[in-house]
């Protein structure tokens, strides 16, 4: 059965089956107990994961007495969609226990991705940060060259919790220097040093503020990671003349449209000299904030609301209410919650 049929499949059978989901909400005696390992164990792939799904209606003591089960069958069976479905339960509800623990282990290094994407976010919700040895190995057997959905989350969790030991940085040197990098994935191990605080790679960031020979979205990111290093940088005089240089550089330029394209170097030394302690350019998100452009609007509310600037709330209240863009209306609302701020008069 290919995998569109299967979603069909199983749509169909969930409001087929709803009476007896709704079933399942109540309290788990033996007997059905039984029935739900035995549907789950030998049914076809579409029952089984639907079963699988169900168990969310269970309460919580309930849902712990699967979680062996679904450990096993994520490890062992032969199905792969099953694998996945289990595996995806065991993450979401962040279980812990053992078995739950040497499947998200032993996952994370399966040949099916969709299967070690699950393994990822088990390891992710729970916080594990003591497998510098299972990262190590995963980095370097992960194809790098593909910008797939996996590598990308890796490196985004590697950088989330903290993982940045000599060890997996020299890993992670390795494939940003190779030639076969995919150019997105490289953005994304850009983007990994600076929220890890990787203090072996951050001198990387640097060849990156003034270089005309690389794509503008790598140039933008290091510099993000430069700010998110700030803590760490012995030379910020330094790094913030560089950065206002290359600033005043993007301003100078007299096309437009060649000048529009480095917007998103210019945002992001924006925020990084703020990160740092300079906040001389803080009036460049009031600019932007009134810009033509949507989206511009909208980015700089939401810088706004990263680097808590609420000096600008006032600008942020009347985008809340009266900013002719929908988008921009939200973000605004946004920050003025993240703020503390009501917004019951707001459109």
């Amino acid at each position: 059965m290919n995998s569109i049929m299967l979603k069909y499949t199983i749509v169909f059978i969930f409001f087929f089956n709803i009476v007896l989901s709704q079933a399942h909400g109540k309290d788990l005696d033996h007997e059905k107990f039984e029935i739900l390992i035995k549907k789950i164990r030998y049914l076809n792939t579409a029952e089984r994961i639907i079963t699988i799904k169900s168990l969310e209606k269970l309460k919580e003591e309930d849902q712990k007495k699967f979680y062996d089960e679904l450990a096993n069958i994520s490890l062992n069976d032969s199905d792969s969609l099953v694998r996945e479905s289990a595996l995806r339960f065991l993450a979401e509800k962040k279980t812990n226990c053992p078995l739950c623990i040497e499947a998200y282990k032993k996952n994370i290094l399966d040949e099916e991705e969709k299967i070690q994407i699950q393994a990822l976010r088990g390891i992710e919700n729970l916080e594990i940060k003591d497998w510098e040895k299972e990262f190590l190995e995963i980095i370097n057997k992960t194809d790098f060259s593909q910008n797939g959905i996996f590598v990308n989350a890796l490196l985004r969790v590697l950088g989330k919790l903290k993982y940045n030991s000599l060890d997996i940085s020299n890993a992670i040197k390795v494939k940003l220097n190779d030639q076969t990098t995919n150019s997105d994935v490289k953005k994304s191990i850009i983007l990994y040093i600076g929220t890890s605080e990787n203090q072996y790679l951050k001198d990387i960031l640097f060849n990156y503020i003034d270089s005309e020979n690389d794509d503008v979205y790598l140039r933008a990111y290091a510099i993000n990671s430069i700010g998110k290093l700030s803590k760490h940088l012995e030379n910020k005089s330094e790094i913030i003349t560089k950065l206002k240089a290359e600033f005043d550089k993007i301003n100078k330029i007299i096309n437009p449209q060649e000048r529009i394209k480095f917007n998103p170097v210019k945002q992001q030394i924006i925020i990084t000299l703020i990160r740092l302690g300079d906040d001389t350019v803080k009036d460049e998100f009031k600019k932007s904030a009134l810009d033509d452009d949507a989206n511009m609007r909208k980015k700089a509310i939401q810088y706004i609301g990263d680097l808590d600037l609420k000096e600008f709330i006032e600008l942020v209240e009347t985008k809340a209410k009266y900013d002719p863009s929908k988008s921009v209306r939200e973000e605004a609302k946004k920050v003025l919650e993240k703020w503390g701020k009501s917004q019951e008069n707001s459109k």
